[in-house]
């Protein structure tokens, strides 16, 4: 057991070796103070002892040498090493009092890292790297922001294809930290909460980017989502011409902003959370007139459409076998409630009829994703209204 504590001792002593071979030269670069030869020759001694790892006779020989910027550089460097939790304060409040002593700067870089200030450790090595740009860690700041910020980016992305939006989130939110003015990362934060349907906190954050395109097309999606169709189209329209998404939202907003002016049957259908067959075909027909232009087939007896303000709705997706009625029975059930499963079939017959291609639709019906389509079991009115209007392969509505 005696032996297991000391060898636990030992390790635990063990300075970082990865800092060690990083540390910047007390004697090397802008800001150094002028030394008398000898003095000079004793802190570069100390200092090469130290990047040998014999920390001891390296704090020996420094503490004979009197005092100087570069002399106590070393000695905080020596307890950045043995992990002091006090080595990172300690440095910067020496860079304050040595704000052109570029190896303090970078020094105290390192310190902030292995202490886990990612803000700390970028400014420092940013500031270092201005004074001293040829030094051997003068990509020190390209590389920490492009580990903790850019990787993190590219990081998030993958938290995303593998379905974990509150992971990328809580790492595209680390990044941002570290460079608040990448108005890019915090519209990506925005565009991930939208589809998680946090509506106020992403237009928030949109709000704050201000007149960036992107965040304006963004804004213009959640007024879609929330039925402000005409917040919609004067979002749209500020839209610079050309802009990628701006005409077909456009018109799916105003085609939408026209189904508000449509029968009190249709607006109830349409907004229905528990879909019947027959406010499925009003839906279907109504969310796109050219449907009833179509040539079909002849028209079965159906005895129980005979009183039902949708019966023009019904007749015509029976017709063009969109969806079908009881031909022994001649009768089409129009009170029965429909699933999910039903009403997507129903929808890509209609969209093939209409020259679209099928639905891009969510594995799982009842799963909302990024880029897909989903319905609710029973069926809601306004998933299938987004379908219908869908005039992609795939965007996400």
């Amino acid at each position: 057991m005696l032996v297991v504590l000391v060898l636990s001792t030992l390790v635990s002593a063990t300075p970082s070796m990865a800092a060690v071979a990083e540390l910047p030269d007390p004697l090397a670069g802008p800001g150094v103070d002028d030394l008398k030869r000898s003095h000079e020759k004793k802190i570069a001694r100390a200092w090469r002892e130290l990047t040998d790892g014999n920390l001891t006779d390296s704090r020996k020989r420094i503490n004979k040498v009197r005092t100087s910027a570069a002399a106590d550089l070393v000695r905080l460097q020596i307890l950045l090493i043995e992990e002091n939790p006090e080595a990172s304060a300690r440095l910067e409040g020496f860079c304050s009092e040595h704000p052109s002593y570029a190896a303090a700067w970078l020094t105290l870089s390192l310190a902030a890292e292995l202490a886990g200030n990612e803000a700390l450790a970028l400014s420092a090595a940013r500031r270092g790297n201005s004074l001293w740009p040829s030094s051997p860690m003068a990509a020190r700041a390209e590389d920490l922001y492009g580990t903790w910020v850019d990787g993190r980016i590219a990081e998030a992305d993958d938290l995303l294809v593998s379905g974990q939006p509150d992971d990328a989130i809580t790492t595209l939110e680390a990044a941002l930290a570290l460079d608040p003015e990448r108005d890019d990362i915090a519209l990506e934060i925005a565009e991930i909460l939208v589809g998680m349907d946090d509506l106020e906190t992403a237009e928030a954050i949109l709000t704050e980017i201000g007149g960036r395109p992107a965040a304006i097309f963004q804004r213009a999606r959640i007024a879609e989502i929330r039925s402000q169709w005409q917040n919609a189209m004067e979002l749209y329209a500020v839209l610079p011409e050309g802009y990628p998404g701006r005409e077909d939202s456009m018109k799916r907003v105003q085609t939408r902003w026209r189904l508000t002016l449509l029968p009190a049957y249709a607006r109830t259908a349409m907004s229905s959370t528990e879909l019947t067959r027959g406010q499925l075909a009003v839906v279907i027909a109504s969310s796109q007139p050219r449907l009833k232009t179509l040539p079909g087939g002849s028209v079965p007896v159906m005895s129980d459409i005979v009183d039902e303000p949708g019966q023009r709705e019904i007749i015509t997706v029976v017709r063009l076998g969109i969806m079908r009625a009881d031909r022994r029975g001649h009768v089409f059930r129009p009170n029965e409630i429909v699933d999910a499963e039903t009403a997507a079939k129903a929808v890509d017959r209609a969209r093939v009829l209409l020259g679209l291609p099928p639905c891009p639709w969510c594995p799982d019906l009842n799963v909302v994703g990024s880029d897909c389509h989903s319905i609710s079991n029973p069926a809601d009115g306004d998933a299938v209204v987004r379908a219908m209007l869908d005039s992609t392969t795939g965007a996400d509505q």
